[in-house]
């Protein structure tokens, strides 16, 4: 058998030249204020799961209604991240994240004062809008702070933000709802977000494996950048590296959001707990996730050290674990009880969630440093185009459970499918990621623009 080890190469076109080691409480500590950014993004959108019950009985919404809200933060969404691709890599950082998560506390505020589905549907594709940046922004920095062969494990807690927000706050949120009223939940949501941008007004910041790297922007860390080497867009787009990263992202995403609109509801109508119960609950499927995404972006990590190439270490291993996740929700609908069909959805979810650990690492690492978050926005608009469809075609699966008397059944079909999606995607991704192959196409592109300008 032909071993895929490689000797270790130098840091690739994705580090600049004059980086310089961080100290690593320094990252560390940058890396554990981004996952805040990720928390917030993600009780954002969570917040409208966890009210679901509660909202479409006050407000008289279907569940085909309900989910067309849930599926308007994706639909703005995309188009704010294309936009922010053409500015994302001249944009300074501090302001960009404090800016976007201010706007997102203040879009909740409306419908505490005033509910209604039109205000819930206003609000919503306002608010993904303004959640485009946040994601390709995030990981960016990350890894500014972070070499190419130590990005997998910063990248899962990235990833993990989400869990941690159903851990640690939908349980309070949940009983935050159950107490007061279901608008409570979005003040709640709000007052979280404003802590944590006044706390990264005072802390962030790029680190030295980003742009910042001129005299100017060590001593200004807000100022603009030097540009420095920059690959035709067009030879990045047209990667397999690039179309995995869209194809595994999209997949993951459409569980991801299709678990945020509907799990509560299937814990209470499926598996018959309370809504207090379902709101703590919500968090069990994060905790393989967790499990998962920090296992394998270490292991990810420790490979490539070794001198195993990211095809395997990224590529390889990405499709597996999707496609594995897959394999898991599509078998929900033979599951019975209670314990098995949870089960299913932890490790189905856990594992499906676990390729984010490799596709923005295998992405990033074929892209120049000064195109990293302007390439990361174009992937992640495409992802949430294809991502957003998820909640609007379940709550039409589920319409149509309910009218044939298998609401139950119904959420088990919805799980099943994106099984289905996630077993493809995994696939695909294994097929078609091949980093190493991908920087060398991109960096001859960017010298044979070179030489001919």
């Amino acid at each position: 058998m032909v071993s895929e080890s490689v000797p270790l190469q130098p840091e690739p076109i994705t580090a600049p030249a004059t980086a310089t080691k961080p100290r690593p409480v320094v990252a560390w500590g940058m890396t554990v204020m981004l996952v805040g950014v990720m928390l917030i993004a993600y009780l954002d959108k969570a917040i409208l799961g966890l009210v679901a019950q509660p909202a479409m009985a006050d407000l008289g919404l279907t569940a085909a209604q309900f989910g067309a809200i849930s599926s308007a933060a994706g639909l703005l969404g995309p188009l704010s991240v294309f936009l922010y691709a053409l500015v994302a890599d001249r944009l300074p950082i501090k302001t960009t994240l404090f800016t976007v998560v201010l706007i997102w506390c203040l879009l909740q505020l409306p419908v505490f004062f005033a509910a209604s589905g039109g205000l819930l549907l206003a609000t919503r594709f306002l608010l993904g809008l303004a959640e485009g940046p946040a994601t390709p922004t995030a990981y960016a920095t990350a890894y500014s702070w972070w070499p190419n062969e130590r990005r997998g494990l910063p990248t899962a807690l990235l990833t993990t933000g989400a869990s941690f927000g159903k851990l640690l706050f939908a349980p309070p949120l949940a009983l935050i709802i159950a107490a007061f009223s279901w608008e409570a939940g979005f003040l709640a949501v709000a007052i979280l977000g404003l802590v944590w941008a006044v706390g990264w007004l005072f802390v962030g910041r790029e680190g030295p494996y980003g742009q910042a790297v001129t005299t100017k922007a060590a001593a200004e860390p807000e100022a603009p950048a030097a540009p420095g080497p920059r690959a035709p867009i067009r030879a990045i787009l047209l990667t397999g590296t690039f179309a995995g990263f869209v194809l595994a992202n999209s997949a993951a995403a459409m569980i991801a959001i299709v678990v945020l609109t509907w799990l509560p509801s299937y814990f209470q109508v499926g598996l018959g707990f309370s809504a207090v119960t379902a709101g703590s609950l919500f968090g069990v499927p994060s905790i393989a996730a967790m499990v998962f995404l920090y296992s394998c972006g270490a292991w990810s990590d420790r490979l490539l050290k070794r001198g195993t190439t990211a095809r395997r270490a990224r590529g390889l291993m990405g499709g597996a674990v999707l496609a594995l996740g897959g394999v898991f929700l599509s078998a929900l609908p033979l599951a019975s009880g209670v314990a098995f069909p949870i089960a299913l959805l932890m490790l189905g979810y856990g594992l499906a969630m676990t390729v984010n650990a490799m596709t923005n690492p295998s992405l990033v690492q074929i892209v120049p440093v000064g195109q990293q978050r302007s390439v990361l926005s174009i992937g992640l608009a495409v992802t949430g185009i294809l991502a957003a469809g998820g909640p609007l075609l379940t709550g039409r699966v589920l319409d149509g459970a309910r009218a044939t008397g298998a609401l139950a059944e119904g959420y088990t079909t919805i799980f099943a499918l994106m099984g289905g999606i996630a077993i493809v995607g995994g696939l695909l991704f294994a097929l078609v990621v091949n980093p190493e192959r991908d920087a060398a196409k991109v960096e001859a592109a960017r010298l044979a623009r070179e030489l001919r300008s």
